[in-house]
């Protein structure tokens, strides 16, 4: 049975191939959908790690730094630090706003004291030391040495970072409090949160403490509608790799009508012929998903979002696909199961 599954797929290459061609780019936009709802979590993991804090000093009711601008005070800064079990401490500004630099970006504008906790370490040039300066992750595309505008601010670039995005691929700029200051509290001495590391029992009154964690939820939070959206597409377009499987399929099983009656005649078993059918469509579907793996390859470098794709993803579209070949035979395996023998001799 299998001889004959394998001599089928030869004789009738091209109409397979369609299949598998038109397959394997719906399973890759699957792949890269399922790496985006990926790169969604590792952005923001990405993004509080590089803060290197232990926790998350805010007001009480503000359910994280990245999404609400709460005003705090920058001076309990000062007492946290004083804080039993904790070793550093230090204000945090983080708001959205706009760089004009060749073109208008929307970007995350992050407001921390240079050489303090929170204060990136650029992959290129040198780190923030002053104010009019500024830290730009490399999507920006803005290089060390040139100047761009926030809110009509002129700032230098003096170094660059990689993977400092969130909200869905948005640039994070790094300046100096004083600087993300002026943009978001009009120059008050307010921040979004205080960092620190360490431990601390008891924050000051009137305010609570986050983990990593949960700033990371509250991050992916905003993006909620987004990763619905993403998970229903992925189930469509399984749903869609299906029909287009099942479809060659099906006429390829029509065309063998009579094929499968003299099999039958001659004693083979239903079982036999729709497991040689289920393994037709099964192949199918695996030769799709390893076309999409190399379609996901070529079309990731320019896909607009972060897009991360790893070994689970890649072992997880085998296994869909498999699924999706099965059950793409199903209409078939019922029109073969129904076929009969007389057929043979008509």
């Amino acid at each position: 049975m299998l001889n004959l599954t394998l001599r089928d797929l030869q004789y009738r290459k091209r109409q397979f191939t369609i299949a598998i061609v038109g397959a394997g780019l719906v399973f890759a936009l699957a792949l890269l959908l399922t790496g985006v709802r990926a790169g969604f979590d590792t952005e923001a993991r990405d993004t509080v790690g590089a803060v290197g804090a232990d926790g998350w000093v805010v007001q009480e009711g503000v359910t994280g730094p990245f999404t609400s601008v709460s005003g705090l005070p920058a001076q309990t800064a000062a007492s946290v630090d004083a804080a039993n079990g904790v070793s550093e401490a230090a204000p945090f500004v983080a708001s959205p706003n706009t760089l004009n630099a060749r073109e208008d970006l929307s970007v995350n504008v992050i407001g921390v004291e240079p050489a303090a906790l929170g204060a990136p370490v650029p992959d290129q040039g040198e780190p923030l030391t002053g104010a009019g300066e500024i830290v730009v992750d490399q999507g920006t595309d803005a290089s060390v040495g040139e100047t761009v505008s926030i809110a009509g601010q002129q700032f230098e670039v003096v170094g660059t970072v990689e993977d400092r995005t969130y909200f869905g691929g948005q640039p994070v700029v790094y300046l100096t409090l004083s600087d993300a200051q002026a943009l978001a509290f009009n120059g008050e001495p307010l921040t979004n949160a205080i960092v620190f590391t360490g431990s601390l029992a008891e924050p000051p009154a009137g305010l609570t403490v986050l983990s990593n964690g949960a700033v990371e939820e509250d991050m992916k939070r905003v993006l909620g509608g987004a990763i619905d959206a993403i998970d229903l597409l992925r189930v469509l377009m399984w749903v869609v790799a299906a029909v287009i499987i099942g479809a060659v399929i099906y006429l390829s099983a029509l065309e063998r009508m009579t094929d499968f009656a003299v099999l039958k005649a001659v004693g083979s078993e239903s079982r036999s012929l729709a497991l040689g059918l289920s393994l037709q469509a099964i192949l199918v579907s695996m030769l799709a998903a390893l076309l999409a793996v190399g379609l996901s390859a070529l079309l990731r470098p320019g896909f607009p979002l972060p897009t991360m794709i790893g070994i689970g993803s890649y072992v997880a579209l085998l296994a869909i696909a498999a699924l999706v070949g099965a059950l793409a035979s199903l209409a078939a395996l019922r029109r073969v199961l129904k076929v009969d023998p007389a057929l043979a001799f008509g």
